[in-house]
């Protein structure tokens, strides 16, 4: 049991002679660190150059930035900045924040173009005429920019089309969709007349004209009556109707059909019928101007007064006329011709229209029907002239 203590005093001695292998070592190695250990930044720093700051701007320069700024004038802060860049190279970057931020808030002033304004007024109106007269001459007075106006044009040219097609487009689905009793249109008239004294007279006038467009087709329909009284006889007595439809051929062309009853007693005839077909070209078609003629073969049966009748092929040939003389007036010509073996009939109707206001008018027409070989007692040439007020719808 003492065996071990005993043995641990006997060695003690010679565990504190000999040193250990940390002690052994050299001083300076222990204080080495571990190199897998080392973070290469902290054993490699790198070396560290001190930049001075950038020197104040002046007060008074900076004073004279402030005041260019409260002047609210461009050109005047652009100046004072150009010349505190230069005279203040250090401060560059300050001045040039300090315009930064005025730009921010003041945005550069658009130079005047009063050449550029005037097209961009006229392209406004929407009106193409003025547009394309305006553009004309801006190009010949500024020829260093005719390009960029040119290209202007271009593009006005090319939004109105696309317009006009949508609005033609829509149109024409509208049409194909409607019934055949919609989309008519149409004016009526009427006029009295009245004298006294030497002649006693009353006349009455009335008509009504309709009109109805389609895709293909055209309708139209015309009523007119005419009745006067002069010294307690009948002076005047004459109706008419007629019927129209035309098929668009194209845009020029269209074949036509037409219907015509006649009622006057005083020309000698109780009936008159006229049927027609034929071709139709419209020789000038604008909005200020319209001209078309037709022609075709045509029959005629005529019963008259007395008794007799008249049967005969004939030919026919008509003009319509249109003239906007100005926005409240236009002028109408409106004639046909029949040609035919035994007789040969012209009637025409010549008319005025003055815009009153609204869709009301006033109307002076003048009318002649002249037949070569009336019945006997009969003149060959037969005039009226009527005043009538027109309502359109």
């Amino acid at each position: 049991m003492t065996a071990l203590p005993r043995l641990a005093a006997l060695c003690l001695p010679f565990a504190l002679a000999v040193p250990t292998a940390h002690a052994m070592q050299d001083p300076a190695d222990s204080l080495q660190p571990n190199p897998l250990l080392v973070d290469p930044v902290l054993a490699n720093p790198i070396p560290t150059v001190l930049v001075p700051l950038d020197p104040e701007l002046p007060v008074a320069v900076r004073a004279m930035i402030d005041a260019a700024f409260a002047t609210g004038d461009n050109d005047d802060v652009e100046a004072v900045a150009k010349f505190a860049r230069r005279t203040n190279p250090g401060n560059i970057g300050e001045i040039d924040a300090l315009l930064a931020y005025y730009r921010s808030g003041h945005p550069p002033e658009t130079p005047p173009d009063p050449v550029g304004n005037m097209l961009a007024a006229a392209i406004a109106s929407a009106r193409d005429a003025d547009v394309e007269a305006v553009g004309k001459l801006a190009k010949e007075t500024n020829p260093e920019n005719a390009a960029e106006i040119e290209e202007r044009l271009i593009a006005y040219r090319a939004e109105r089309k696309r317009l006009r097609d949508e609005a033609a487009a829509a149109e024409r689905a509208k049409l194909a969709a409607a019934k055949f009793w919609q989309n008519w249109k149409g004016e009526g008239q009427i006029g009295a007349s009245q004298s006294s004294g030497n002649t006693n007279s009353v006349g009455l006038s009335a008509g009504v004209a309709l009109a109805r467009k389609g895709i293909d087709w055209t309708y139209r329909f015309r009523a007119q009556a005419d009745y006067q009284r002069t010294n307690g006889k009948t002076s005047v007595e004459r109706y008419l109707t007629e019927l129209e439809p035309q098929y668009r051929i194209d845009d020029r062309t269209f074949a036509y059909g037409l219907t015509r009853w006649e009622h006057d007693r005083i020309l000698g005839y109780d009936t008159r019928w006229n049927l027609s077909g034929g071709l139709g070209y419209k020789v000038v078609d604008s909005k200020k101007m319209t001209l078309s003629l037709k022609g075709g073969p045509a029959f005629r049966q005529t019963d008259f007064v007395n008794g007799g009748d008249d049967t005969e092929l004939t030919a026919l040939a008509g003009l319509d006329f249109g003239w906007q003389l100005s926005p409240t007036l236009r002028l109408t010509q409106v004639a046909s011709t029949i040609i035919g073996e035994a007789n040969s009939s012209t009637s025409s109707q010549t008319a005025l229209n003055a815009k009153l206001t609204g869709a009301l008018s006033a109307r002076i027409a003048y009318s002649a029907q002249i037949d070569t070989s009336p019945p006997p007692g009969i003149e060959k040439v037969d005039t009226q002239t009527r005043f009538t007020l027109v309502y359109g719808f």
